[in-house]
């Protein structure tokens, strides 16, 4: 067994520190991304996704993952069924930039969040620190806070 590891780049609900640990027990947090000239949606399932979009940008964590996280993370993103895939990204961070594994659906037709992943993604939003600003101007169009939104009946 291999000791390798890599980068990912985590935008949507694996912001959650806490999340990550739970799908991925190996992981361990780095520090803040930005992936330059991408926008930050949510699709027609419902999750958070990326696409490109120049003059725009996308804030994450970065996490250094072992092949049996990411092995777990491609069961969680629903990679065999085709949810999202796979790409590397270049990712600027304070300490340059880095090659990161982001995951992404070439579905990029606009949605709502799903209503189990509104709470999710506010609880990667807290744990990362996102900038408000950011916050307000990205993530906010697509996902209320838990307070304004109610279960559809």
């Amino acid at each position: 067994m291999t000791n390798s590891r890599r980068c990912y780049f985590a935008f949507g609900s694996n912001l959650s520190k806490e999340q990550m640990t739970a799908r991925c027990p190996e992981s361990e947090y780095l520090y803040p991304g930005k992936l330059d000239n991408h926008i930050w949606f949510i699709y027609e399932r419902g999750y958070a996704n990326i696409k490109p979009s120049e003059g725009d940008f996308v804030l994450g964590e970065i996490f250094s993952l072992s092949e049996q996280d990411i092995e777990l993370l491609d069961i969680c993103e629903m990679v065999a069924e085709g949810m999202y895939h796979q790409e590397v990204l270049s990712i600027d961070t304070s300490n340059g930039s880095l090659d990161c594994l982001v995951y992404v659906d070439l579905n990029q037709i606009l949605g709502r969040p799903q209503f189990e992943y509104i709470k999710r993604i506010n609880q990667g939003i807290e744990s990362s620190e996102l900038p408000m600003d950011y916050v307000n101007k990205y993530i906010r169009p697509y996902v209320p806070t838990d307070t304004l939104f109610k279960e559809p009946s």
